[in-house]
């Protein structure tokens, strides 16, 4: 399929030129305080990101076309309702959570404005991030060349797996080489390998949701701020609760992030219906 070999190709050169370009951004950096495998992923996330521009400009689209198409005025406000929504959605999975013992309230931790500042940008940087890249210029090649059933499939699919491509081993900083990146690299491939398929099937469901969205809508502001609350939401979670290996209900839990997990998927196929089947169309701008 011609969508799914355009985005292994373009992960893929992503992940080949971060790797050969790491090494030398690390020794001229000259800077322990990340491990090297950090600087190839990074590396790697931002020509992701960079990639998207020249990539507009060979299909002939705009950042208008992919979902980029709100005035500051109205992305601002569509950003904050569906981040409370959002936020309304997730909450549940962690009441949920809590209640079934499966996460327990942390007797040290407690919540700070540093918590809650940092936990909010984290979420808008991922959020504008991924959304741009899956649900703007993924989803809108797919629905191009394949249709919507497939771009929110295909869209979703490659969200989901972008998560597990991490790596899974430390690399000696004292013993680097312009290979190195390259072994980080495959390193990190070989960990979608080891993924949970409960924590794939979670991230799975949750891009269709924003894909939906997106398709709904026709605007990633929607997407961001969903996207933004969730991350946001996590992030405090797991700052203030602790995971309680001893929960009779531990299987609704994945192994990613300790939240995510087949109570989610659950509970978002139900939004997901109740989405799809009663959210008034009349009421949603056209898609873009």
């Amino acid at each position: 399929m011609k969508a799914s070999l355009f985005f292994l190709v373009y992960f893929v050169t992503a992940a080949l030129i971060a790797a050969f370009i790491a090494y030398p951004l690390f020794e001229l950096a000259q800077n322990d305080a990340f491990q090297f495998e950090s600087w190839v992923t990074r590396s790697a996330l931002l020509l992701l990101m960079v990639g998207i521009i020249p990539t507009l400009k060979y299909f002939q689209l705009s950042a208008r076309s992919i979902g980029h198409n709100s005035t500051i005025r109205s992305f601002f406000s569509r950003f904050f309702v569906s981040f409370v929504i959002g936020l309304g959605i997730l909450s549940v999975v962690i009441f949920l959570l809590i209640y079934l013992d499966i996460r327990t309230i942390s007797n040290t931790d407690s919540l700070s404005f540093k918590l809650i500042l940092k936990a909010f940008f984290a979420g808008l940087v991922v959020a504008l991030i991924e959304e741009s890249l899956f649900r703007g210029l993924f989803f809108t090649l797919s629905k191009k060349w394949h249709g919507v059933v497939v771009a929110i499939v295909i869209s979703s699919f490659f969200y989901a797996l972008l998560h597990f491509i991490k790596p899974i081993e430390h690399i000696d900083n004292s013993a680097l080489h312009w290979l190195s990146g390259v072994t980080v690299i495959m390193n990190a491939f070989s960990g979608v390998l080891l993924m949970d398929v409960t924590d794939f099937l979670a991230l799975f469901v949750v891009g269709t949701l924003l894909a939906l969205v997106r398709y709904r809508t026709g605007s990633l502001a929607y997407c961001i701020g969903l996207h933004a609350s969730w991350v946001f939401l996590i992030k405090i979670c797991k700052d203030l609760t602790d995971k309680n290996p001893q929960s009779d209900w531990l299987f609704l839990t994945g192994h990613y992030d300790g939240i995510i997990g087949l109570l989610s998927v659950g509970w978002l196929l139900i939004v997901i219906a109740v989405y799809v089947t009663y959210i008034n169309k009349s009421t949603i701008p056209s898609p873009a």
